[in-house]
């Protein structure tokens, strides 16, 4: 690499530096989120997530099942997973992946009736998002 290209790119690397302390800007990291459907009722769970930028579609997973995306968070440490879930009458929606809330690379969750757990119903279990 010549003299005056790697000037440039140590300049530009210190002002990213300097930056992302500052502005709370973020290098983006790679997530995984996996969805394990562990409904009580042994019924398949309908799943649809998306992001501010990304529509993930709807799957459907069946009991003891998983479902399984990746990610790259964002620079402004913004990132936001929501899905929605739906089985027999039942329908709520959960933010799988916040950030700022979850410190995960891989964030397992577990759904049952009362709520998603992360990492096992022994884990951190939440609330439904209030719709």
């Amino acid at each position: 690499m010549s003299p005056p290209i790697r000037n440039v790119v140590m300049a530009l690397l210190a002002v990213l530096l300097i930056t992302s302390t500052e502005a709370d800007v973020q290098i983006p990291r790679t997530k995984r989120v996996r969805i394990t459907n562990s409904l009580a009722s042994h019924v398949d769970m309908k799943v649809h997530c998306k992001s501010g930028a990304h529509d993930l579609g709807k799957q459907i997973v069946r009991p003891t099942e998983s479902y399984e995306f990746r990610f790259k968070t964002n620079f402004l440490g913004t990132t936001l997973f929501f899905c929605s879930f739906q089985w027999g009458n039942e329908f709520h929606s959960f933010d799988v992946y916040k950030n700022g809330r979850d410190d995960c690379s891989k964030c397992f969750w577990t759904i049952v009736e009362k709520g998603p757990c992360l990492y096992g119903v022994q884990g951190v279990c939440h609330e439904w998002n209030k719709n």
